[in-house]
């Protein structure tokens, strides 16, 4: 019990959505910075097709995103589809359907989160050396 017999106002943290579990299953800082790269050229130019598409083959991207466990399902997640075009896989944003900054925060939270998570770890794998 609280002051004056109520109840402390904080409150449980509310259940992540389908899109914050996905994107917060992630667990490579480099996988979320590059989706938080791609979502965010898509919201902030959403008509400009060279953002709105992927190539999974590209190397850069397979080395982050394509060996990231749950990047790939967290950007079909965030609204891509996974395309097939001239023989390799594809994430492109349909027509019609564009990125918004509610989802550019969605993927900052997890980023933060898992950058706090990770820096916690560190210090409590330094702590146990200690002892």
């Amino acid at each position: 019990m609280g002051y004056g017999g109520y109840v402390s106002a904080k409150l449980p943290p509310s259940k992540p959505s389908e899109v914050e579990a996905a994107v917060q299953a992630v667990k490579s800082v480099e996988a979320v910075e590059m989706i938080h790269k791609l979502v965010y050229n898509c919201a902030v130019q959403p008509k400009e097709e060279k953002f709105r598409k992927v190539r999974l083959a590209n190397p850069k991207v397979k080395a982050v995103l394509g060996d990231a466990v749950g990047a790939v399902d967290a950007m079909t997640a965030l609204g891509w589809s996974l395309e097939e075009a001239d023989g390799e896989p594809i994430l492109l944003i349909p027509s019609g359907k564009y990125m918004t900054m509610q989802q550019v925060r969605i993927v900052e939270t997890a980023r933060d989160k898992l950058a706090k998570e990770l820096k916690d770890q560190t210090r409590h794998n330094n702590v146990s050396l200690l002892a």
